[in-house]
C-alpha cells in the first residue's frame, strides 16, 4: 500500500481518462504544453476535491459562505490530503505600484518607522510616497520627473504664424494655435528668439489667465495657458 496520491480515471476538462500518481513530502512540479491539462488537473482536480471535502466538514451554514467546488470527473483519488490553493492571477498595478507595495512588505516597513522613528510620528501615511504628506513633492512620489523638451517643443526661429509651437496640434491655421496668435499678447510675425524675457514666460509658462485685449477669434470660453502647462 503506497502514501502517494493516486488520481485514477480522470476526466474533467480536456483530461482523458488519466491515471497519475504524485509523491508526498516532495516538491512536485506539473509540465507540459499549453492546453495539456495541468491546470485541469492540479486545481479543478485534486485540488477541488480536497476543498469540497475539507467543506463538508462545516455547518450548512458556514458552507454557504465558502467558495463552492463541484465534485470532479475522476473515477477515485486515494490519499488525498488537505490542499491549500494559491490561485492563479496576473498581478495588477500602476505606475505608483512596486514590489514594497505588491508584496505589502512596503506597508510593514512604513509601520516599523512610523512606530519606532524618531522623532516618533505614530502615523505611518506620513511615510507613504503615496500619500502627499509623505511623496516628494516634485515627482509627486513616482521617482520620476517628466519635463518638457524646450528646444524640442519651440523653434525659436520662426514666429507663431510660422509655425513655432512644434507639435502636431498647434498647427497654423489650427484652432488650438489660436489661444495664442488671438491672445493678443504677442506680435504673431516676431521670431520667438527676439521675445523679452516677460514674452517668453507668457508663452510657455502662464498657468492661466484672461487676456484683456483677445481678438474676436479667441475662443469666448477659454482660458489662456503656457504652452509648456497645457
Amino acid at each position: 500500500m503506497t502514501d502517494d496520491i493516486l488520481i485514477e480515471g480522470a476526466k474533467n476538462n480536456n483530461l482523458k481518462n488519466v491515471h497519475v500518481s504524485i509523491p508526498k513530502g516532495k516538491i512536485i512540479v506539473v509540465a507540459g504544453l499549453s492546453g495539456s491539462g495541468k491546470s485541469t488537473l492540479v486545481f479543478d482536480t485534486l485540488a477541488a476535491e480536497s476543498q469540497r471535502l475539507l467543506n463538508e466538514n462545516y455547518s450548512s451554514y458556514i458552507q454557504q459562505l465558502l467558495p463552492h467546488y463541484e465534485a470532479p470527473n475522476v473515477d477515485r483519488i486515494i490519499n488525498l490530503p488537505v490542499s491549500i490553493i494559491i490561485d492563479q492571477k496576473k498581478i495588477g498595478g500602476n505606475v505608483r505600484s512596486t514590489v514594497g507595495t505588491i508584496t505589502e512588505i512596503y506597508t510593514g516597513l512604513r509601520l516599523l518607522f512610523s512606530r519606532i522613528g524618531e522623532p516618533f510620528i505614530g502615523y505611518s501615511m506620513i511615510y507613504s510616497f503615496n500619500n502627499p504628506q509623505g511623496m516628494c513633492k516634485r515627482c509627486e512620489g513616482i521617482g520620476e520627473i517628466n519635463e518638457f523638451d524646450i528646444d524640442a517643443l519651440i523653434d525659436f526661429d520662426k514666429s507663431l504664424n510660422e509655425g513655432a509651437i512644434q507639435f502636431p496640434t498647434f498647427q497654423p491655421g489650427g484652432w488650438r494655435l489660436t489661444r495664442y496668435t488671438e491672445s493678443g499678447y504677442f506680435d504673431n510675425d516676431k521670431k520667438i528668439k527676439d521675445y523679452s524675457n516677460d514674452e517668453l514666460n507668457k508663452l510657455l509658462y502662464d498657468e492661466g489667465s484672461k487676456p484683456k485685449n483677445a481678438s474676436a477669434k479667441f475662443p469666448k470660453t477659454a482660458t489662456y495657458v503656457g504652452v509648456s502647462i497645457e
